[in-house]
């Protein structure tokens, strides 16, 4: 999905996307440690999305 195609969702379908996220990488990371490579994903993914959305509030 590209930056265009995500302010089509507004601010609060991204907040509880980012919520969505957050709690997948907090159970991604206790069940396979911090350091495992989907977890880092699941970390990479949550930043990606919470700068789209601090992009949406300017």
């Amino acid at each position: 999905m590209d930056d265009k195609n995500l302010h089509i969702l507004g601010p609060f379908s991204l907040r509880l996307y980012i919520e969505y996220l957050r709690n997948e990488l907090i159970q991604t990371g206790q069940k396979l440690g911090f350091n495992h490579k989907l977890t880092i994903q699941a970390s990479e993914e949550l930043d990606y999305f919470l700068n789209v959305y601090e992009k949406t509030k300017r």
